[in-house]
């Protein structure tokens, strides 16, 4: 499968391996030579490259070129909050087509699999859960068992962390009318 990101040449082989067109002085060659680009893992655990492109060397995450390839109507370029790409399953190396959408930056963070949702308040003494929609946090009640904050969460996360095309229409006005009340 072939792609363009600017003017260099891409191509992904079935086994997700990415080359691109072999470059000299910013040229292709004339030569049909294709080499594999090389990613590192970064301190987040992505796998990037550095790749010129137009004659500024930038860095793509593997998922991101993936995406495109497979997608070719896709910005690569487009940073925005409404334009992240999200691995469902939380590995971060695993760039399958199924495991991969495009997603707004709150759904990117619905999707994190290290959030407790609740925490221990010294002064009263119990569990507090909350959950953030929208940047704002939402109380969810205290709790004199650990197990009681975490399942009150985790209730609230199944209304208030779905992805548009999970919810109901209750669950929709629901959402709503918690935004409004701010």
């Amino acid at each position: 499968m072939d792609f363009n990101i600017g003017n260099r040449r891409f191509k992904l082989e079935d086994n997700g391996v990415i080359k691109s067109r072999a470059i000299r002085n910013g040229v292709e060659t004339k030569k049909d030579i294709w080499r594999v680009i090389k990613f590192c893992e970064n301190s987040d655990g992505y796998l990037i490259a550095g790749i010129t492109i137009d004659g500024k060397i930038r860095f793509f995450r593997k998922h991101r070129m993936l995406h495109l390839a497979r997608n070719p109507g896709w910005d690569i370029f487009d940073c925005s909050t409404n334009n992240c790409i999200d691995h469902i399953n939380h590995t971060r190396n695993d760039n399958t087509d199924g495991n991969l959408r495009v997603v707004t930056h709150q759904q990117n963070n619905f999707n994190r699999s290290n959030v407790k949702g609740y925490y221990w308040d010294k002064s009263r003494k119990k569990w507090v859960a909350q959950i953030r929609v929208n940047g704002k946090g939402k109380n969810l009640g205290s709790f004199e068992k650990e197990e009681d904050a975490r399942a009150k969460y985790l209730e609230a996360k199944k209304i208030y962390h779905k992805f548009d095309n999970e919810l109901t229409r209750h669950e929709l006005e629901e959402i709503d009318e918690y935004n409004s009340s701010f």
